[in-house]
């Protein structure tokens, strides 16, 4: 089975890529940046080609179109920190909506779209795919909208893969684990703004689950994610007992930003069933 990945440049594209070639797919990637220096990529070899999907969309799709693949998987977001989203919205709204709504329009080929469990706002239980969608940020706005945009084709060819916080190596220092890390190597502490809980899982466990999509096909909406949320203080007090720290030899505890989020908690018993 061929499949393409789109987003591909960032660790979670990667360690998909990278899972999926170990079982023997054909695997084709596509970014819109070159590969990153080894602290910040998963190193291997592979298919891999560069193409900015927004303002190269046209050359992309006809890369896509040579390849014939049997489905699309797209990480392809403006991701960056969540309160950049307010700083800067129309460029997350060009990338997180529009993007999708373009490969949707052209789809010749199953299409599973990596959704964000930021739809969902803060809750204090988890939360299933039937939860009302409360925003709180231009980023998760602009995920919601894309999903209720995918939504509305009813297309059976359509999934929306809505997964809890990941981590594995590769991430981007601006992450709470590798910055936690970083900071206890150097010594140089980090901020700690806030304690809001969030719902963490290792990519692997992200990658499969899209492969148990890609080989039992199914329409509409799913949470993948871990049973239960974990502070971002118990990650970096967990971080800093691996070198023998303490949280505030490694952290200066600031306060949280406004309207925060407190609680990222998702309900993966529909995928758990499949």
């Amino acid at each position: 089975m061929r499949i393409v990945v789109l987003g591909a440049g960032g660790v979670f594209g990667q360690n998909l890529a990278m899972y999926l070639k170990l079982l023997d797919y054909e695997v084709m990637g596509i970014g819109r940046s070159n590969v990153k220096p080894a602290p910040y990529s998963l190193g291997f070899e592979w298919d891999y080609r560069t193409y900015h999907l927004v303002f190269q969309f046209e050359e992309a799709w006809g890369a896509i179109q040579g390849f014939k693949p049997d489905v699309i998987v797209s990480f392809a977001a403006h991701a960056g920190l969540v309160p950049q989203s307010w700083i800067y919205p129309h460029e997350f709204y060009q990338t997180n909506l529009l993007l999708p709504g373009k490969i949707a329009q052209r789809l010749e080929c199953r299409y599973i779209h990596i959704g964000s469990s930021e739809v969902y706002g803060s809750n204090n239980f988890p939360v299933d795919e039937k939860a009302p969608i409360r925003c709180s940020s231009p980023y998760a706005v602009s995920k919601a909208a894309a999903d209720l945009h995918l939504m509305t084709l009813k297309d059976e060819r359509i999934t929306i893969l809505r997964p809890s916080n990941c981590y594995c190596p590769g991430q981007s220092l601006h992450r709470v684990i590798p910055r936690a890390i970083h900071a206890a190597i150097t010594g140089r502490k980090m901020p700690l703004q806030g304690n809001p809980s969030k719902s963490y899982m290792h990519a692997d466990d992200l990658s499969a689950a899209i492969e148990l999509l890609i080989r039992k096909p199914k329409s509409g909406v799913f949470n993948v994610g871990s049973p239960s949320p974990v502070s971002i203080h118990k990650i970096v007090e967990e971080v800093a007992s691996q070198f023998g720290k303490t949280t505030n030899e490694i952290a200066e505890v600031t306060e949280g930003l406004p309207n925060e989020d407190q609680c990222f908690w998702i309900n993966s018993e529909k995928i758990m069933r499949l």
